[in-house]
């Protein structure tokens, strides 16, 4: 009895989700939408936006859930996410690539022909930093570690940096991969020693502005912030941070930086989206040239365990982009609940922004990773891409066709009550 109670009211509370909806496909996506409210009501994230489309424009758009847990503010369809490490593709990423065009820069320049402070910590590890080139940080091959911890309270801005560019190397570039936040906050700061503009205005002058992408910005004014979705709890803030970037080493570098910082709409990522499947091209706007875009979305296969592209990741294994996303497939998540994958093989783009963060990052696991990989599979399934990429596989959750398969409409709200 209390169970069903229970299974009562969460289904009472299901039909208070809202359903903005834009596109003519809702019907095609009704078992998407049975999916990410699912995902709701196991708490693999309070909200979401999904956003579907090609290389004509936005085909689905919808939002689902409420900003937190507590259901006081409904998730709108223009909402505000804060898009952790998805800044590496749409800021860092995109500067190095019009940097490339203009000729300002070569991939196999080292870094320290930027950067002069690119040292290590004696002569032995300098030596090893000056064979540190672009490419080896836009494919995490460098050799400089995965993060650093601050203790912030007693760090500026300019002692972060001055750390992060004397930090010494693991290995030798080149011989091992390893994800790393530092390696592209060291492309930011080498954006903004060649350009003469910080990273954040780079971006604006030369991607967002001429795209239209008025709600894509670094440090987001205090008037959007009804529409930006919460993320983690703070103790030291009391209260959860909201307009403010998650990612400890950007919020230390004031908010901008070439790891994470940048703050997004659905909409405009979808223009961002729609402009790479155009070879670099929207609306009659050339952003790149379509032998750029095909440079920096290749695989590179530096090294046998490395899916990178240049900036870029591709799909293998239990990939977040699912498990038909095409060969030629490119995309990046973000450590707060962000993902977006585009994919030319199959003319579609799929966006799927969350806090799973929130109210803190252990709700993350394992289910906003289960989730978000069926969420993303599903779309293609709606759209009749079933082709399945070998190089990718389920989550384990979901190597049962039966068990994926189970949050259709009808049979997985039947089962619930039947129990």
């Amino acid at each position: 009895m209390i169970y069903k109670t229970h299974v009562i009211r969460l289904f009472l509370s299901l039909l208070l989700i809202p359903l903005f909806v834009f596109g003519a496909n809702e019907n095609i996506f009704k078992e998407v939408d049975t999916i990410i409210e699912a995902a709701i009501s196991d708490s693999a994230w309070p909200g979401a936006v999904l956003v579907v489309g090609d290389k004509d424009g936005i085909q689905y758009h919808k939002s689902y859930g409420f900003h937190t847990y507590q259901k006081k503010e409904k998730t709108k369809p223009d909402d505000i996410f804060d898009l952790a490490s998805i800044t590496k593709v749409m800021a860092t990423t995109p500067a190095v690539m019009d940097l490339y065009e203009k000729r300002e820069i070569s991939l196999e320049d080292p870094i320290v022909k930027y950067i002069p402070e690119f040292k290590g910590s004696n002569e032995t590890a300098t030596l090893m930093k000056e064979l540190v080139s672009i490419r080896h940080l836009l494919t995490h091959t460098s050799g400089l570690p995965a993060y650093k911890s601050f203790n912030y309270s007693e760090e500026t801005p300019g002692s972060i940096m001055a750390s992060i560019l004397s930090t010494d190397l693991d290995t030798l570039p080149g011989t091992r991969y390893v994800y790393s936040c530092l390696g592209f906050i060291t492309l930011g700061e080498m954006v903004k020693r060649v350009s003469g503009l910080p990273l954040n205005e780079y971006v604006k002058k030369n991607i967002y502005s001429p795209l239209g992408m008025d709600h894509t910005t670094y440090l987001p004014p205090s008037d959007w912030m009804d529409r930006i979705v919460p993320t983690e709890y703070s103790e030291q803030e009391e209260g959860f941070i909201r307009g403010r970037v998650h990612d400890g080493i950007a919020a230390g570098l004031a908010g901008i930086s070439g790891n994470a910082g940048l703050f997004s709409t659905g909409e405009d990522m979808a223009i961002y989206a729609q402009m790479f499947l155009n070879k670099g091209t929207y609306k009659d706007i050339d952003i790149f040239k379509p032998e750029t875009v095909e440079l920096f979305t290749q695989r590179v296969y530096m090294l046998p365990d490395n899916s990178r592209c240049l900036g870029w990741d591709s799909p293998q294994g239990e990939s977040s982009a699912g498990v038909y996303a095409g060969h030629n497939s490119f995309g990046h998540t973000g450590f707060t609940g962000t993902s977006m994958w585009i994919d030319p093989d199959n003319d579609i783009f799929v966006i799927l922004l969350t806090n799973a963060v929130h109210p803190h990052r252990r709700y993350k696991y394992p289910n906003y990773f289960d989730w978000r990989q069926l969420v993303h599979s599903k779309v293609y399934e709606a759209l009749d891409l079933t082709k399945e990429n070998p190089e990718c596989v389920w989550k384990e959750r979901w190597e049962d066709p039966k068990i994926r398969n189970q949050y259709q409409e009808k049979t997985f709200w039947q089962k619930l009550f039947n129990r």
